[in-house]
């Protein structure tokens, strides 16, 4: 049977009827795969683009929302009246943070969806241990607290919205003149909080020694009266 096959095959004329409509019948099913291929990728990347740009506005717009919350920890510091500053600390707290609900995510990689999703599991964790601080913290280390964690979520939500403008081909973000310095003043804000905390740890320990050295002489001048009587 294969034999017989080949005969035909060696048989068979390129210009034959039948041989002219089975090449034209493949070239074309073979273009239009390529097309269909070529049109099926412009329309998913065009998704991935837009389904970006969706995340990247939601992230940049949940660091603005962080940085008016800063500022809303201060003027509760800067209340006329405790009465004033407890109502004002009331609705102090990092704003809650979900993400779009109709995004089509299928369309990103695995691994892009598992650092996208992990911001808003962040948020919700920092804002229960705010929850926490704000039930047996004093008033004004809670909103220094509220201040810094802001401070944080806003820049690691501009630093995952960059990444994923950059990731995708999306426009990259332009601000406007009121957030045109947002980065640089969260980053030092960041900065002179660390080291304020790191001075704060510190002190309870130079305090210690400090009440060391003044006890040692007293201690000294004791032992030298107990030994002289």
């Amino acid at each position: 049977m294969r034999h017989e096959w080949l005969e035909y095959v060696q048989r068979l004329s390129w210009d034959t009827p039948i041989t002219v409509a089975l090449t034209s019948a493949t070239v074309g099913s073979v273009i239009a795969l390529a097309w269909i291929t070529a049109s099926n990728a412009r329309r998913r990347k065009r998704q991935r683009r837009d389904t970006a740009l969706e995340l990247a506005l939601s992230l940049e717009g949940h660091a603005r929302a962080c940085r008016t919350m800063m500022h809303k920890a201060v003027w509760a510091l800067t209340a006329s009246s405790a009465h004033a500053r407890h109502e004002i600390c009331k609705d102090v707290t990092i704003p809650s943070f979900v993400f779009p609900d109709k995004l089509d995510w299928q369309v990103l990689s695995q691994k892009a969806i598992s650092e996208l999703r992990e911001y808003p599991a962040m948020v919700h964790a920092a804002r229960e241990h705010l929850e926490a601080f704000r039930e047996f913290g004093e008033p004004a280390e809670f909103c220094w607290q509220v201040e810094f964690e802001c401070a944080k979520a806003a820049m690691s939500a501009l630093v995952l919205a960059r990444a994923t403008r950059r990731r995708f081909g999306t426009a990259t973000w332009k601000p406007g003149a009121r957030d045109s310095a947002i980065e640089r003043e969260l980053s030092d804000f960041i900065a002179n909080a660390e080291a304020r905390r790191k001075a704060s740890l510190q002190e309870p320990t130079r305090f210690a020694f400090e009440q060391k050295l003044e006890v040692d002489p007293i201690v000294a001048r004791t032992n030298g009266i107990a030994a002289s009587v």
